[in-house]
């Protein structure tokens, strides 16, 4: 059997009469080790399993197993020892070091005194040198980075040291190199330490480098599962995330606004390959050029000598930034377009 198993579960909140149902029958599975993505548009339930999950409200159909026993019928003290949980913009609200919170994930184990055994202040230490927190065990909570309150949030989760933990948005508010660091934290914290770790993210493309699964979520429409890379084949981001302005690049992996491209223009690439052309492309895309062979303009791309030649009838100019180039296209253009009015 499964270390985490959903059979036939529906998922929502109260609501007035009857119970809002997002997602129903679903039937999901997780191992030992496991890093889990839980992707999907607003609305879809990413933030609503796992919070039932975490039995912090409750399902209205079905069993969750964890490790062979009902997770929702577990005593509460008994269920923090196999489940921790990091929320979105979770905050801290006494003036806590940073060792001071960490610590507090110890009290499933510490009884109704409270005070710390030597074990206890082991787990914390190595929770703390997990995330990358030496150093920081006595400063106030209130005096760190949003990237590094975060981390000190995921040290409190290790230190409850259960199989399972759940966040919430974990990266939200942070900026690129913190949320990259928290996701990869993530990663390492699944293979070393053999948690089965689930994160609500938008974060897709980030998600799709660290995750092992990805639970993609369609409202009202089920969850589909997969490795991200079969998902990417599959076609699946394409299904749940179709939209007439954007489309998901499967070469790429990444999502490509779509754009009106009404100025055509022509290019000569030795390499289309090549990171100028490709960038050169992306420029042109987003300026609204739309490159075909026929176009009285024509741009050449020198990968080699890191420049570009635009060329319209007799008239010739180098360019030697992809800005440069764009300047002259539109020069050239216009140009063009004002001799075609005075004839």
């Amino acid at each position: 059997m499964p270390f985490v198993q959903l059979n036939n579960v529906s998922i929502g909140y109260p609501a007035k009469g009857a119970p809002r149902i997002i997602q129903s029958g679903l039937n999901l599975t997780a191992e030992r080790g496991e890093l889990i993505a839980l992707i999907g548009r607003n609305g879809c339930g990413k933030s609503t399993l796992l919070r039932s999950l975490a039995c912090l409200q409750p399902i209205y159909e079905g069993v969750i197993w964890l490790n062979k026993e009902n997770l929702t019928a577990m005593k509460a003290t008994s269920r923090a020892k196999w489940v921790s949980v990091v929320l979105t913009d979770q905050q801290a609200t006494a003036s806590f070091t940073v060792r001071e919170l960490v610590s507090i994930g110890r009290d499933p184990y510490t009884g109704w005194l409270g005070s710390l055994s030597e074990r206890d202040n082991r787990v914390v230490s190595q929770a703390i040198e997990m995330t990358y927190l030496n150093g920081f065990e006595e400063r106030n909570i209130h005096e760190l980075s949003d990237g590094e309150r975060q981390r000190v949030f995921i040290a409190r989760a290790l230190a409850q040291d259960t199989p399972i933990i759940l966040l919430d948005e974990p990266t939200s508010h942070l900026d690129l190199p913190n949320r990259i660091n928290i996701m990869l934290l993530l990663q390492k914290l699944a293979r070393d330490a053999k948690k089965t770790i689930f994160i609500s993210t938008h974060e897709l493309e980030t998600a799709m480098q660290v995750s092992d699964k990805l639970w993609l979520m369609d409202k009202g429409k089920g969850v589909s599962v997969g490795v991200p890379e079969d998902m990417v084949l599959d076609g699946n981001f394409d299904t749940v995330f179709h939209h007439p302005s954007f489309e998901f690049d499967k070469e790429y992996g990444s999502f490509i606004v779509q754009k009106q491209l009404n100025q055509p223009v022509a290019t000569r690439v030795k390499d289309p390959y090549g990171l100028l052309a490709r960038w050169t492309t992306k420029a042109l895309s987003r300026k609204g050029y739309r490159i075909t062979s026929d176009a009285p303009l024509e741009l050449t791309v020198d990968e080699e000598n890191r420049k570009w030649v635009v060329e319209m009838g007799n008239q010739r100019a180098v360019a030697s930034s992809i800005e440069e180039a764009l300047k002259l296209i539109a020069d050239f253009t216009a140009g063009m377009k004002s001799l075609q009015g005075s004839l």
